[in-house]
């Protein structure tokens, strides 16, 4: 099968990176898989830098004839057989190859924001694609609620990650030595781009309070801000205040080795408050053994069995994330029974080839849809 993700992002986050990481997946399983992309674009450094095919182009508009033309001649010269869209303007370009250049289509959605839907919106969702892919059961809801998708056509895609990488017998006591965090301390983490839905200020807060009751913890946070969210990392770390002084709460910046960075903590928070669909820093935190704090935003819920695999809060709301976190530091037990219990299911459920096998049979449903010849 020859295969084609098509991304209008400039930035890079989570999105992006499951696109190239299936890219590379795919390439190596003989299955010839490209990124398009805009000039510039994070997408397209990454994807080169793993050795992924690539083509750049400008994707203007959502009826531009030269970005039509563009792609449908990329399409044609590499034989693809699928093209898989990623946003609403790749989506709307989507519509147009398979109505008409007659090539199967994939309609990906990575967030569990509200679907705005017009009367052009409402016509690529119902006749623009031979199969929707989602990260979340709850964005498969809310496609059926709005009219848009059948639910028999909509694949969910488990969060998977490589379990030989994010591996519990990964050490990072080198690092924290580096960093000069106590071996002793209990390591704090959040993960993810520095944005008001990621909700990092209600993280600061939590651990504002944590700190105050607890000498033997450290909070960090992993990731940055793109240019438009700027202005909220300032917030962030105004909030820190004198906990940023004393390195009791670092602001470690984006780092793609994400888990030798995990390595270091024992406890990650997810503390979004919108835009989460399965994220896969759950997958990784169960397969690196670390105990999970997360709100109920969005498909968190679907990835974590309160009380069973982790402990779960309502969004916006620091107190709540501080007391679920000091239960864990108290109730050793019980954070040791959560830990296996994430463990063992991320193991069956949550590996990169368990997601891919299935994003592969969607990818085949889709092509039969068609009317095509199924792919390899």
């Amino acid at each position: 099968m020859r295969i084609a993700h098509i991304e209008s992002s400039m930035d890079w986050g989570g999105q992006e990176l499951r696109i190239v990481e299936q890219s590379e997946w795919l390439n190596r399983r003989g299955h010839p898989t490209w990124v398009v992309a805009r000039p510039g674009a994070a997408i397209l450094e990454q994807a080169r830098s793993r050795g992924v095919p690539t083509h750049e182009m400008e994707i203007r508009g959502s009826a531009n004839p030269a970005t039509y033309r563009a792609l449908a001649d990329f399409l044609a010269r590499e034989r693809i057989e699928l093209l898989d869209c990623h946003g609403n303007r790749d989506s709307t370009y989507g519509a147009y190859i398979k109505w008409f250049r007659r090539l199967p289509v994939v309609r990906s959605r990575h967030v569990t924001d509200p679907i705005r839907v017009d009367a052009l919106r409402r016509l690529v969702w119902r006749r623009g694609n031979d199969g929707v892919v989602v990260t979340a059961g709850k964005i498969r809801e809310m496609l059926a609620e709005a009219g848009l998708v059948a639910p028999e056509r909509v694949y969910v895609a488990v969060a998977g990650v490589d379990e030989a990488r994010f591996s519990p017998e990964r050490d990072g006591r080198a690092l924290r030595q580096r960093l000069g965090i106590p071996l002793d301390h209990v390591v704090i983490a959040n993960v993810g781009m520095i944005r008001p839905d990621k909700g990092q200020l209600y993280f600061v807060r939590a651990c504002k309070e944590l700190l105050a009751r607890h000498a033997g913890v450290t909070a960090i946070q992993l990731g940055e801000a793109t240019g438009q969210t700027a202005g909220y990392k300032d917030e962030v770390l105004r909030e820190a205040g004198a906990a940023l002084d004393d390195g009791r709460i670092r602001f470690l910046g984006y780092q793609s080795d994400i888990e030798n960075w995990l390595a270091i903590a024992d406890m990650v928070v997810v503390a979004s408050v919108a835009t989460e669909a399965q994220t896969r820093l759950v997958a990784q935190a169960f397969l690196m053994k670390k105990n999970i704090v997360a709100t109920t935003t969005g498909g968190l819920p679907e990835m974590i069995e309160h009380e069973r695999t982790g402990l779960l809060c309502a969004p916006g709301d620091a107190a709540a994330i501080a007391a679920a976190v000091e239960r864990l530091l108290h109730d050793r037990a019980l954070a040791e029974t959560l830990r296996e219990n994430a463990y063992r299911h991320a193991m069956q459920y949550m590996s990169f080839d368990y997601m891919m096998t299935g994003m592969l049979d969607a990818y085949r449903q889709a092509i039969a849809r068609s009317g095509k010849v199924n792919g390899r």
